[in-house]
């Protein structure tokens, strides 16, 4: 019966082989190894009820030294089926016969977390860890299992409120395993959040270059004042977590209510920053024009202002136990014209759910001060000081401008009563003592800002710094780095996070605010207190809030533009008692004029933004006429140039700037280490709107191409590799051919060579005359062909791709990333959509640098690399269904494939044996799944 069951694996008759194994194992005779592997099969089908009752009866029947690892596997299915009980009993079963097995204690761990015994957890996790820890040094498995046991540390610490321990744990993590792509974010959220500086800080194997690549887009608002690189790592972090936009649930056209129902998304709905900004407006909304819903993903925590808010609501719907696609179908049961996301990217937010565009319109207000960077979200809310026109195009959303300040206010927060005498004694500071304070979260502290602020208490000799924070890492590392500037360590006084913050601003004399992530709603409740408030405006949303504030509270002086001028003010104000209590004053008296507080007005403003853009009846000829307008405008084209020389780039640039087609953009992203090329684009920026330009040092040429790509915004996109130049009417002459051809996924047109001289070489387009290339047919020669003509067909200067087709970047197929065929997968993803159009007019010239050396011969490793991918590619079309034409014309070109594949690694062997184990292990796996394919009748 053995040999039966063998050969029902073999033809892959996974039900006779079921049956069989059962049968063994009822009988005692089925070996551990058959069980795995009759298991895993039938796991793989989804038969979880049968692989359980297989473990089942095995364990009952059987023996053997592997019986741990029966448990376990057992174990793990009943945790995927919910039986929580049942699991912990299999987990435990499995350790009893092997201690210190790391996978059970790991799966147990998790376990004893869900059913909320994260201490437990936690130990459990430690234990295994010292266990592996104690042997000598690991093997690979054994060292992959240590990642996976400090990743959990890292991650349950976290959500303990243990930041330090949490970044231990994942430091030792990237120690073992550098590149972990994921993790890098965390660890450096978490050095953010513990003032460890540099946030940046030195992991082996992982470069500084890495480290930025992969920080994360919260994280980024305090580290750079960049716009172009908060929106591209904004773009990057929603590729990563969404590859491809789920199918929308609400149509485009909206509803027809009489009255417009607006959904506010938060899990703020609390004792909670978003709870108190938000709190007055609910109120305000007029109700004859507004219905208000609140969708909530906070936890109950019985405040007063919770249940104010839930007053405030017209409806209030809890979502915070459901899913993403669970809460986004309750939201769209209600029929939301405008769904309001007020959390973003802070932590507790829920992206996913807009992911689903639950209403038509969505809009993105306060949360996290930064773009999403998501196309799902349509508006952001903002002001012309937060978010000026000219820094509007670094944003995916749209700007809806509200006439004076996009924060709301709530004027019904009580105001602290005037200081008594001595008031200063509880707090532990000097009653002759400037203090300065800033009671922002210390993630928002950096060391620029840290260093401007030792300058100021060096100027101020009888002057303190008052910050707020509990964890005493984050007092440690403030404190030494204070002395490392110079600055007696007790000249920091540090508050509880939880002490009362209204009282202490009266024991403050001026707040200094961090940047270039600014104090969000704590800004209003200093200047609501009456304390002035100091800020240094720069280039971004985050680095601008608090401008916005005190320009709608009659403070702009506060406002200083560079970090000299911001210490300036902030040393004069200290030395100037009266210029100070004249800027108080002042404060106090706008309390009740200014436009900062005046949220009956904010909350009109708002109504009527909200009826501009809402879809539906309401207001339905306006939008019509704004509609046909906007479609009668040409769609946006952008030109792509991912360039690291400015010799090359001038004619390119200059070529791309003088476009006949009237809606044109020029991306540049110059990934040269010191910006090579800012210097020759600085006066095209002044002159030119569309034109955008980002520095990105290190990165390779797909990935500049790709973050050039992650800047556009138009619906059509061109390259321009610099050394190309474009025939102005390039972009008019392709686009039509969208527009005359429904069904076409590409147009290319024939890059003439230029010798050095200027001159044209001898050359000769792929076809003599306009022709349209079927797609499938295309595709087909691009998965047989290497080189030659396929490779000019799908050369990215050649080509003009639509957006939605093309997807977030280049070198992706069926949302796999390539790099030696990245070019082919462009062309492969695209011709997806229909036909190849192809036009022999030289709509592009190329001349390379009189320098340029010839191309070095491809290493053995990047030969094998191509051939690999070119197998992936194959494997990936068939799996997809793609039609290959012919009957059998799929098993030839595998066929040819493999062959080639067998060449290579006969001939290239020895650089295969020492390669790195990942492309070992894809090789096989390549390989495998071929020759399985290839048997398959």
């Amino acid at each position: 019966m053995t040999r039966q069951l063998h050969a029902a694996m073999a033809a892959g008759n996974l039900a006779e082989a079921g049956t069989l194994a059962l049968a063994l194992a009822g009988l005692g005779e089925l070996s551990v190894m058959d069980l795995i592997g009759v298991a895993g099969l039938l796991a793989a089908q989804g038969r979880t009820e049968q692989t359980i009752a297989l473990y089942t009866l095995w364990l009952e029947r059987c023996e053997s030294p592997l019986e741990y690892v029966a448990w376990y596997n057992l174990a793990v299915l009943q945790a995927q089926g919910e039986d929580d009980a049942g699991a912990e009993r299999a987990y435990r079963k499995s350790l009893k016969l092997r201690p210190g097995f790391t996978e059970s204690q790991l799966g147990l761990g998790v376990l004893l977390e869900r059913k909320r015994q994260p201490e437990a957890a936690l130990a459990l996790w430690r234990e295994a860890l010292d266990l592996l820890e104690a042997l000598p040094p690991v093997a690979p498995a054994a060292a992959a299992l240590q990642v996976r046991l400090l990743n959990n540390i890292g991650r349950l610490a976290e959500a303990r409120g243990d930041p330090a321990q949490a970044e231990d744990a994942l430091l030792r993590s990237l120690q073992l395993d550098p590149k972990q792509r994921l993790i890098v974010p965390r660890w450096l959220d978490l050095r953010l959040k513990l003032c460890a500086w540099p946030v940046h800080g030195f992991v082996p194997g992982v470069g500084e270059t890495a480290l930025r690549h992969h920080t994360s887009a919260l994280a980024m608002l305090s580290l750079d004042d960049d716009p172009a690189r908060q929106l591209a790592c904004a773009r990057r972090e929603v590729a990563a977590r969404l590859p491809s936009a789920p199918a929308a649930l609400s149509g485009p056209d909206g509803y027809a209510h009489r009255k417009l129902r607006v959904g506010y998304l938060s899990g703020g709905f609390g004792a909670h920053p978003t709870g108190r900004q938000i709190a007055e407006l609910l109120e305000l909304h007029d109700r004859d024009q507004v219905e208000v819903y609140g969708f909530c993903c906070s936890a109950e925590d019985n405040s007063a202002l919770r249940q104010r808010l839930l007053r405030a609501f017209d409806l209030h719907v809890p979502i915070g136990p459901l899913s993403d696609v669970q809460a986004a179908q309750a939201i769209r049961a209600h029929e939301i014209d405008i769904l309001v996301d007020l959390h973003g990217r802070l932590p507790g937010g829920r992206p996913g759910i807009l992911a689903h565009r639950p209403a038509p319109v969505q809009i993105g207000w306060l949360g996290a001060a930064g773009t999403s960077g998501d196309g799902c979200v349509d508006y952001v809310l903002a002001d012309s000081f937060v978010l000026p026109p000219e820094l509007a195009g670094q944003h995916s959303e749209k700007p809806l401008y509200l006439p004076q300040c996009f924060q709301p206010q709530d004027r019904q927060r009580a105001l602290p009563p005037p200081p008594p005498a001595g008031a200063r004694a509880q707090y532990r500071l000097a009653d002759d003592a400037f203090v300065f304070c800033c009671f922002g979260a210390a993630e928002h502290i950096v060391p620029e800002r840290f260093t401007t602020w030792m300058r100021i208490l060096h100027a101020v000799p009888d002057s303190v710094l008052w910050l707020q924070t509990d964890s005493e890492q984050v007092r440690d590392n403030l404190r030494l780095a204070a002395l490392q500037r110079g600055i007696p360590s007790d000249r920091l006084h540090f508050a509880g996070a939880g002490e009362r913050q209204a009282a202490r601003y009266q024991a403050a004399d001026l707040f200094l605010d961090t940047g270039p992530h600014n104090a969000g709603a704590i800004a209003g409740d200093v200047l609501w207190a009456g304390l002035p408030l100091l800020t240094c405006a720069g280039r971004t949303f985050a680095s601008r809030v608090c401008g916005s504030l005190l320009q709608a509270a009659g403070l702009p002086e506060l406002i200083a533009r560079t970090e000299k001028q911001y210490a300036a003010r902030a040393i004069r104000l200290a030395t100037h008692p009266k210029e100070l209590a004249r800027l108080r004053n002042r404060l106090a008296k706008n309390r009740t004029g200014a436009p900062l507080f005046d949220t009956p007005a904010l909350a009109r403003d708002l109504e009527l933004l909200y009826l501009r853009v809402a879809r539906g009846t309401l207001k339905r000829g306006r939008r019509k006429a704004a509609q046909q307008a906007a479609d009668a405008a040409p769609p946006l084209v952008s030109i792509l140039i991912p360039a690291d020389d400015p010799l090359p780039l001038e004619a390119t640039l200059a070529s791309a700037l003088a476009q006949t087609h009237a809606n044109c953009e020029v991306i540049v992203s110059d990934s040269s280490p010191h910006g090579a090329c800012r210097a020759l684009l600085k006066p095209h920026l002044k002159a030119h709107r569309r034109l955008r330009y980002s520095h990105a040092p290190g990165l390779g040429a797909l990935d500049n191409l790709n973050h050039c790509l992650a800047l556009s915004l138009g619906a059509y996109i061109a390259v321009a590799p610099p050394g190309d130049t474009l025939a102005p009417e390039k972009i008019a002459v392709m686009l039509p051919c969208f527009v005359d051809h429904p069904h076409v996924g590409v147009v290319a047109c024939w890059r003439q060579p230029l010798a050095p001289d200027g001159q044209p070489l001898p050359a000769a387009p792929l076809f003599a005359a306009d022709i349209v290339v079927d797609g499938a047919s295309l595709s087909n020669m691009l998965l047989g062909g290497d080189g030659g003509g396929a490779a000019a067909m799908c050369a990215p200067g050649a080509l003009l791709l639509k957006r939605a087709t093309l997807g977030d970047a280049f070198g992706r197929y069926r949302e796999r990333p390539y790099r030696e065929r990245a070019n082919v997968a462009t062309a492969l993803t695209a011709l997806q959509a229909g036909h190849y159009v192809y036009l022999p007019r030289a709509l592009s010239t190329f001349r390379p640098a009189p320098s340029a050396p010839a191309a070095a011969a491809p290493t053995p490793a990047a030969t094998l690399d191509s051939a690999l991918e070119g197998l992936q590619l194959l494997h990936q079309a068939h799996q997809q269904g793609h039609d290959f034409g012919a009957p059998g014309a799929f098993k030839r070109l595998l066929s040819t494939r493999l062959s080639e594949m067998n060449t290579l690694i006969s001939t290239h062997h020895l650089a295969l044996a020492s390669s790195a184990q990942h492309r070992l292990d894809a090789v096989q796996r390549a390989m495998r799944i071929g020759y399985q394919l290839l048997l398959t009748p």
